[in-house]
């Protein structure tokens, strides 16, 4: 593998600040940069270079299911040019095209979902929230631009030496929203002054969890004891189509598996979700994609 793609492939391996939303559009990038450090002299040869960069890239952060996802989008489709494609050159323009509308797909995506989560979000709200994502960011200053007036609650997210919540708090006070942190201990005596909670997600799979960074299944467990609805804003690309067919993906360290039970809706492109959906909805998308 050529060493400046290893070295992307290990800084987002590495990264532990930035979403699972925004890490996929980095593997996007990284095949499409992959494509173009390739020395390969055959067709073949291009194609297990491919390969390799899209089994490291899953393998970077298994428990972030839409890197998977957008890497084999990526891959089946130029193996599916290379079957009758004679021309390395052309394969490879035709690789960075992917490349290029697999972003534009993926920023859409999170756009549309975005959209659909602001019209969650009313007057005089408070919105109780943990961990750090970006597109729960994007939604919230989304609504402040549209002049809605609400407060947020969000929980500091303690996880080894970094306080997730802090980056959260620090994202919504740079367009003047009302954070206020509390610690993960508290949660259970603050939520009941919230009316609705709102999270991000890094896989919805397809047993029925929703992984995210901690402390989200104490937010969902205790909002569920409090008759607060609990919101995830995620594209559908964060769904695990990948296990319908093979081993159920595990949460790894710094995040929390939370059964679908506990959510009130999942927020996609699409519109919003029942959770009792997902399931048929992700055995839909498996079989349309092994077609």
């Amino acid at each position: 593998m050529d060493p400046k793609v290893a070295r992307k492939i290990d800084k987002l391996k590495n990264d532990r600040i930035h979403g699972a939303s925004w890490l996929a559009q980095q593997a996007i990038s990284t095949l499409s940069f992959a494509v173009e450090q390739s020395s390969a002299r055959a067709i073949t040869q291009f194609m297990e270079e491919i390969k390799a960069v899209a089994r490291e890239l899953r393998q970077a952060k298994p428990s972030m299911i839409p890197i998977a996802n957008y890497a084999d989008q990526f891959l089946q489709q130029v193996m599916a040019k290379s079957c009758y494609e004679d021309n390395l050159d052309s394969l490879k323009s035709y690789a960075r095209g992917v490349g290029k509308e697999l972003n534009k797909s993926a920023a859409k995506a999170l756009s549309k979902a975005v959209e659909y989560g602001c019209g969650i979000i009313n007057d005089l709200d408070t919105v109780i929230t943990c961990s750090y994502s970006s597109t729960v960011c994007d939604l919230l200053r989304l609504a402040w631009r549209r002049e809605t007036e609400f407060q947020v609650i969000v929980a500091e997210s303690r996880f080894e030496d970094k306080t997730y919540g802090q980056i959260t708090a620090r994202e919504l006070r740079k367009c003047g929203i009302p954070v206020e942190i509390i610690p993960d201990s508290s949660i259970g005596l603050r939520l009941p002054q919230a009316n609705k909670a709102l999270v991000g997600a890094d896989s919805i799979t397809v047993d029925g969890y929703l992984i995210n960074g901690k402390p989200t299944l104490l937010l969902a467990e205790t909002a569920r004891e409090s008759k607060i609805p609990l919101y995830v804003i995620c594209e559908t690309a964060k769904f695990d189509i990948s296990s319908y067919t093979a081993t159920f993906i595990e949460a790894e360290p710094g995040f929390d598996k939370t059964p679908l039970e506990l959510v009130t809706g999942i927020i996609t492109e699409k519109g919003t979700m029942q959770p009792s959906l997902v399931i048929a909805y992700i055995e839909q998308m498996a079989q349309l994609s092994q077609r």
